[in-house]
């Protein structure tokens, strides 16, 4: 059964800095008609970084929507005209440091697909310098290094709930890599 939805009218609600609401009108595969909020994102990039002691970089921050700290891959919002690969480079240096020589692409996620149509571009870190962080203005982030089988660990008891990082921490441990 064909379930594509036609937008009949896109109406624009609010325009911020990082995020643009529509709601929308549309017609269902059946011909009826229905609304869809959601929030358009251009996207971002997160990098898992493993070093070759098998230790990763996670950052620690306060996420405000569900007042508390979260462990994340270091990560961030594409800039205008940025690739997806250039802003993993640019969030892993600015985030954690690290001045990646490379990076394997582990994938694309759609963090929410009910309410936003953010692509989440996840990459991986496996050769780097080290050096030093410099987050953005009001950006207070912790860096943590801790063993990967740690990290595993923090995911599969749900102590690590970031959509992004528990990503890709499992496509690495299930990678021809790890």
């Amino acid at each position: 059964m064909n379930c594509e939805e036609k937008t009949k009218k896109q109406n624009l609600i609010y325009k911020g800095r990082i995020l643009t609401l529509y709601n929308d009108e549309v017609t269902l595969a059946d011909g009826s008609e229905s609304r869809r909020e959601y929030v358009h994102h251009s996207g971002g990039s997160g990098v898992l970084a493993v070093d070759a002691e098998g230790y990763v970089y996670l950052v620690e921050q306060f996420r405000y929507p569900y007042r508390e700290m979260l462990l994340e891959v270091p990560a961030g919002k594409l800039e205008v005209g940025e690739s997806a690969y250039d802003c993993a480079i640019r969030e892993l240096k600015e985030e954690v440091g690290l001045t990646a020589d490379s990076l394997i692409d582990l994938g694309l996620i759609y963090p929410s697909p009910g309410y936003t149509d953010e692509p989440l571009h996840i990459f991986l870190a496996t050769s780097f310098t080290v050096g030093e962080n410099r987050p953005d203005e009001h950006e207070l982030i912790n860096v943590k290094k801790i063993k990967f089988e740690e990290a595993l660990h923090m995911v599969e008891t749900n102590q690590i709930r970031d959509a992004k990082t528990v990503t890709a921490i499992l496509r690495y441990a299930v990678s021809k890599c790890y």
